[in-house]
């Protein structure tokens, strides 16, 4: 149960027909946006939609300005156990969006050239395309389970691109999204658990438990590691550090060199 094929558009398409394969078909868009009928029904696309359709199952796209994406086609099980779970009706894909970081363009992007360049003329692929492709049906299957707020993915990328930054506000990167920061807010704390301020410090002092866990390794002095998570002031970073773990940064790293 393997992977059958990995493209791309060769070109900007307006139109393409109508067609089917007897194999899973996992399509991102990049470029465009447009319409897809697949089966009987008519999905919007834009870039990062993805789209995974069932084998023996019609499909086309259509774009007034144009569009590109890249696929991939599969018979693996492991599609057919998403499927199962999702309870979708006969010929019904799997409408799934890309994460903020592009994550599935990047992996699919990788797979794309490793594909191309390594596939020997017996259909066999290496170890990096396979482990690639499992990477990506790992997505979809975490995806299709768990589907997650657009906006309050993209704030938690935000955060955790930012969290070694000492000037980043989290009040700016709400007020980014368009909407109210109270309203925002407590869209993201229903979606995560966690306040993004809560959500920021949690990231800020993981990292600093595993660079302290490193510490004498790294030769990282406390004041270092301490900018490195995104605090200006040594203090504070000593004070919110105790206060989350029960000990100071210093007696933590010590505990770890012993442990």
């Amino acid at each position: 149960m393997s992977l059958l094929l990995v493209g791309a558009s060769p070109a900007i398409f307006t139109d393409y027909p109508i067609h089917q394969h007897d194999s899973y078909e996992v399509i991102m868009n990049t470029e465009g946006e447009g319409i897809a009928q697949i089966g009987e029904k008519e999905y919007p696309f834009s870039p990062g939609t993805i789209h995974v359709i069932p084998p023996a199952t019609p499909h086309k796209k259509r774009a007034e300005k144009g569009f590109r994406d890249m696929y991939f086609n599969s018979d693996s099980p492991r599609l057919s156990s998403v499927f199962a779970r999702s309870r979708l009706l006969p010929n019904e894909p799997l409408l799934l969006q890309d994460d903020a970081s592009h994550t599935m363009e990047k992996i699919l992007s990788v797979l794309l050239e490793r594909y191309l360049i390594t596939r020997s003329p017996e259909g066999i692929a290496d170890g990096i395309t396979d482990a690639l492709y499992n990477i990506l049906l790992q997505l979809i299957e975490e995806w299709s389970a768990n589907p997650f707020d657009p906006v309050v993915q993209q704030l938690v990328h935000t955060i955790t691109v930012s969290y070694n930054d000492p000037e980043f506000r989290v009040t700016e990167a709400l007020t980014a999204t368009g909407y109210t920061v109270d309203h925002i807010r407590r869209r993201f704390s229903q979606a995560t658990g966690k306040t993004p301020n809560e959500y920021l410090k949690d990231v800020r002092l993981w990292h600093a438990k595993r660079l302290l866990r490193q510490k004498e390794k790294l030769q990282l002095p406390i004041n270092e590691i301490a900018l490195m998570c995104g605090f200006y002031d040594v203090a504070y970073f000593c004070r919110c550090f105790h206060k989350e773990v029960g000990m100071r940064p210093s007696a933590f790293a010590d505990k770890k060199a012993a442990g």
